[in-house]
């Protein structure tokens, strides 16, 4: 076994699994009851992947003669995995916000789409922003996100409806895959909706 680590997060208050018994997720009433283990203590190794998660005092115990590039006391804290957010269309320009007012007096969604609400509004005002627009307002969206706690996010298309403004909003996710320090999918999502 190695003795060189990246990381040591050492007394933390509680490390919640999820998993408890090597189960890949979980589902139905499995869903119930999360793994949380108190006083706890997780090992990175210099790969970046999780080697022991477990009790402080047993952490401890097996790793005492290792030696970490960083260590952090965690006393006090909880650390959660990263969420994953697997359905996204974070690129788009324009807002909605006249459309709340019909939300709250009981508009349904096809009485706002025939007032000139909805996605073909979104549509329009996503073909008409400049990629670098559509690039400042995407990333704040992806900065906000990562701050709460996601770690991976499925970013789609799907407010352009046309080969222009598709390409150009997968131009926008891939800059942001390749620069900033979150996880990213794409996905091209051309059919969002049927075009004007």
């Amino acid at each position: 076994m190695s003795t060189e680590y990246r990381l040591l997060l050492k007394n933390a208050k509680q490390v919640v699994l999820v998993c408890r018994n090597g189960e890949k997720y979980l589902v139905k009433e499995g869903m119930q009851s999360l793994a949380v283990v108190e006083n706890a203590s997780i090992v990175v190794g210099k790969d970046g992947l999780i080697k022991a998660v477990g009790p402080a005092i047993a952490v401890d115990s097996q790793f005492h003669e290792a030696s970490f590039e960083n260590i952090i006391d965690c006393s006090g804290m909880c650390m959660l995995p990263g969420l994953v957010d697997a359905h996204t269309h974070p690129v788009w320009a324009g807002d909605r916000v006249q459309e709340f007012a019909m939300k709250l007096a009981g508009a349904t969604y096809m009485e706002i789409h025939q007032a000139g609400g909805g996605i073909n509004f979104t549509v329009e005002q996503t073909r008409s922003a400049p990629e670098e627009s559509l690039y400042s307002s995407f990333k704040q969206r992806l900065q906000r996100m990562l701050r709460t706690g996601t770690t991976l996010v499925e970013c789609k298309s799907g407010y352009g409806l046309n080969l222009d403004a598709e390409t150009k909003m997968l131009r926008v996710i891939e800059r942001a895959r390749q620069e900033l320090e979150i996880g990213i999918s794409s996905t091209y999502c051309g059919a969002h909706s049927i075009p004007k």
